[in-house]
């Protein structure tokens, strides 16, 4: 099986961060080599009309752009310092996030509205020792067309139609080799730790390797357990 992973993120995605902690959960147990890229919501979303993702919540959209600035700041930080500070960056610019207070509201829209809060990342810079003028590319839309082809690319490793997070086994070593395969999800509601992210692992990985598998859905899912939506974890939610 392969100990090489690519984890395509987006900061905002509540289902991505659950995710993304559980596979730092593994690498912290196997020698696992993962490598953070960016796909971003906003990109994935662009065919669907503003007015129509309006209708989960009026802020959605606007959380989505969000996650886009921070994406910009992590192409950044990337193109300066290279692609090992961008595990450490996504881990901070998504505890600005995901490890805040619950909003007073203890509903789905207050949860909604404080994701699509603009935010200094200036303290997720300073926290990995990044130049905190790096948080001025949240605004650098020039980052687009590099955010997209990555976007593209993790999407199409999946055969299209996905969300965040993607995995993609066996990353291609450089230019012109074959990727491994790909998958959108785990979607999970929390991140398993010790024996139980081991076991969660090799049966995604397992799925994942397994030559013709295509497909295991529900449509069934709880909002994630994260301290800014604890209010909200585990009730039914069909947004990702």
């Amino acid at each position: 099986m392969s100990d090489r992973l690519e984890f395509f993120f987006d900061p905002i995605c509540p289902f991505c961060w659950v995710t993304s902690r559980w596979v730092v959960e593994v690498a912290r147990q196997r020698p696992l080599e993962v490598t953070w890229r960016p796909v971003s919501l906003a990109i994935l979303n662009e065919e669907i009309s503003y007015e129509e993702r309006r209708k989960a919540s009026p802020d959605y959209p606007d959380s989505h752009v969000r996650g886009l600035e921070m994406l910009r700041v992590v192409h950044a930080a990337r193109e300066a310092h290279g692609p090992e500070v961008v595990g450490d960056l996504y881990t901070a610019l998504g505890g600005l996030v995901w490890d805040q207070d619950p909003p007073e509201g203890d509903d789905f829209h207050a949860v909604m509205h404080e994701m699509a809060r603009r935010r200094d990342l200036r303290p997720a810079l300073e926290q990995v020792g990044l130049p905190t003028d790096l948080a001025d590319a949240a605004d650098d839309t020039t980052r687009d067309d590099d955010l997209r082809a990555e976007t593209e690319e993790a999407a199409q490793r999946c055969g299209g139609g996905v969300g965040t997070p993607i995995l993609s086994f066996s990353p291609p070593d450089q230019d012109g080799d074959e990727p491994g395969p790909a998958l959108f999800g785990p979607v999970i509601d929390a991140p398993p730790e010790g024996d139980d992210a081991l076991r969660l692992w090799d049966a995604v990985q397992t799925l994942a390797e397994w030559g013709g598998f295509a497909e295991l859905k529900r449509t069934l899912r709880s909002f994630p357990d994260t301290p800014l939506s604890q209010k909200l974890a585990r009730t039914g939610t069909t947004v990702r």
